[in-house]
């Protein structure tokens, strides 16, 4: 089998535009698991809610398009990751999930006001 070209590459990891545009933070919320294929190697790596809170902190802000802009394999030098999420798009109850992520960032000494979440922590 050939080995896949460039634009072959760029359309395997074209991300759906809904997806492209939502933040780690969104995914966090609707606790979706988002999956990185390395289109190189097959190398597969998955973010879970432990790893949003820990290694993937600073990126909560970021859309799933910049973060797969910046992503690479751990195996080989691939950029450019194939991304998909598994999860339900749009839970019924967001509203309990927005309270239940406040209070999961906040005992992570994540303040959601940096990301957006319009709480305001005691005395601020």
């Amino acid at each position: 089998m050939p080995e896949p070209s460039d634009n072959d590459r760029r359309k395997a990891a074209t991300l759906d535009p809904a997806f492209a545009r939502a933040r780690l933070i969104d995914a966090l919320e609707r606790g979706w698991e988002i999956e990185f294929r390395c289109q190189y190697c097959g190398a597969t790596k998955t973010w879970r809610r432990d790893v949003m809170l820990g290694r993937a902190r600073a990126h909560l802000g970021l859309t799933m398009a910049e973060i797969q802009s910046r992503a690479a394999c751990q195996r080989c030098p691939g950029r450019f990751p194939i991304m998909s999420m598994s999860g339900v798009v749009q839970p019924r109850d967001m509203d309990r999930r927005r309270w239940e992520l406040i209070n999961v960032l906040l005992n992570a000494g994540i303040d959601p006001s940096s990301l957006g979440y319009g709480w305001k922590p005691p005395g601020g």
